[in-house]
């Protein structure tokens, strides 16, 4: 055996001392790292900075979207990265730079984080998200961000990953650990070198909902203690209910804090797979898959409020739809609620009118709850009332015609119909009156959109769904 790579591996533990060759050419070793250097560059991706502000903790973020987001319509595996304390800032341009310092942030920026990974024969690609944070991330803090997430992109709610190192890597200790209900939500999570004291109740929960758990360490941390790491471990697959797989760790033969540089490394493996295809073999089960199919939501303004109009098309588990508004678009508030159809095969139809709306722009999300109390949340509608007030379209959903009637009379105004896609599939030109009819009897059924381009240059976008 060799002293210098020795691997030791019981009860789910690795022990490993890497080897670093010394470069004996060192002209050589600059021009490769200079090559290297430049190749990275010309093949870095996207990775856009967000200045939104998703909780009194984060003002902004790192968005991260796989090739072919903008087309596919299709849902993806989401992985959240915390960033450590030396990371903090406040979300500005000048601090949060700060979060590409390390792991999958940096990895994107300098061009080496891959495209697509190949897991059991299927193609993954993520999404990834890596907040700043102003201060110690608590729980209800990554909560409000993953609301966010899921209520902002088009996020497989099954596969959603979380990782963080040392201050991030506690954040994800407390977050998954916090309650049943927060465990349900994760697939697999990657605390690295976490610094979060190992609290029982916090590993009980972990093993009860049963998340995916690989955690990683230094034996010689002197920053974060590595008994924390083996503590939670070894609570977690001890608890009453332990995980199916068990918790696993890592712990790397080193005397400084960094244990993400080895972990995030796309060349270092276990049971040949590395951290990011270790976490896309894991899913959460039928408990907390969307319970529906085909929700479309349709917002039809009045001078009162709005007409929130949704439908589905299969709901299975589904206990019943709460609506929820924002003025934002990050902070939302519970409007009202309806109970399921309970129709599994072939969906329902359900409105909801909300007369408390606010002056200006309103966002409108529905949470879909099972019958196991566990939700998810529909893509995000808004309607500005400012622009959409003076008009009002009925009915909706329409068979025959749909009718737009306006405060006043059109002047020269262009009205486009366009599908789903945005293909126009029918246009007007009206002047004088103040009521338009529109013939829909031999379009397909489905969600369409009506745009007014009115003389003045004022424009409103209407929509509705064809029976």
């Amino acid at each position: 055996m060799c002293a210098n790579n020795l691997h030791l591996e019981a009860n789910s533990l690795t022990i490993l001392t890497p080897i670093y060759p010394l470069t004996r050419n060192f002209a050589a070793g600059v021009l490769f790292a200079l090559f290297s250097i430049i190749s990275i560059t010309a093949a870095a991706q996207v990775q856009t900075p967000q200045y939104v502000t998703t909780s009194s903790m984060s003002n902004g973020y790192y968005e991260y979207l796989p090739t072919g987001y903008s087309t596919s319509g299709r849902a993806y595996p989401l992985l959240i990265f915390m960033h450590g304390l030396g990371e903090l800032g406040d979300g500005s341009p000048s601090q949060l730079p700060y979060v590409l310092r390390n792991g999958p942030p940096m990895q994107i920026n300098n061009g080496t984080f891959p495209e697509s990974f190949t897991v059991n024969g299927q193609v993954f690609r993520f999404i990834v998200l890596s907040p700043q944070f102003t201060q110690w991330p608590t729980p209800v803090t990554l909560d409000s961000f993953i609301n966010y997430a899921m209520g902002h992109y088009r996020v497989d709610v099954t596969r959603i990953y979380l990782t963080g190192l040392s201050m991030g890597g506690g954040a994800v200790w407390d977050y998954a650990g916090n309650s049943v209900a927060t465990a349900s939500r994760l697939a697999a999570i990657v605390p690295i070198s976490g610094a979060s004291w190992p609290d029982v109740t916090h590993a009980n929960n972990i093993a009860k909902g049963n998340i995916a758990v690989w955690a990683t360490h230094n034996s010689g941390d002197p920053t974060v203690p590595v008994s924390y790491t083996e503590d939670y471990v070894s609570e977690i697959n001890s608890a009453p209910s332990p995980p199916n797989p068990l918790a696993k760790m890592t712990i790397f033969n080193q005397n400084y804090h960094d244990a993400w540089t080895q972990t995030y490394d796309l060349n270092y493996r276990e049971n040949g797979l590395n951290v990011y295809e270790w976490m896309l073999q894991f899913k959460r089960g039928n408990t907390i898959v969307l319970p529906v199919t085909g929700l479309s939501i349709i917002l039809e303004p009045s001078n009162n409020g709005v007409m929130i109009n949704w439908k589905t098309y299969t709901e299975i588990n589904t206990s019943g739809f709460e609506i929820e508004r924002s003025s934002d678009g990050i902070n939302y508030i519970p409007v009202g609620s309806s109970q399921s159809s309970g129709n599994e095969t072939t969906g329902g139809t359900y409105n909801y009118f909300d007369a408390s709306t606010n002056n200006g722009k309103n966002y409108y999300r529905i949470k879909i709850i099972d019958k196991n109390g566990n939700f998810t949340y529909s893509s995000v509608k808004m309607i500005d009332m400012d622009n959409t007030i003076s008009l009002r379209l009925y009915p909706n959903p329409a068979s025959n015609i749909v009718t737009i009637k306006a405060g006043s009379n059109f002047s020269n105004a262009q009205i486009k119909v366009l599908n789903s896609a945005g293909q126009m599939v029918m246009q007007k030109l009206v002047n004088g009156t103040n009521i338009i009819s529109i013939p829909v009897t031999g379009l397909q059924s489905g969600s369409y959109f009506i745009n007014v381009l009115e003389e003045n240059g004022y424009k409103t976008r209407l929509s509705f769904i064809k029976n």
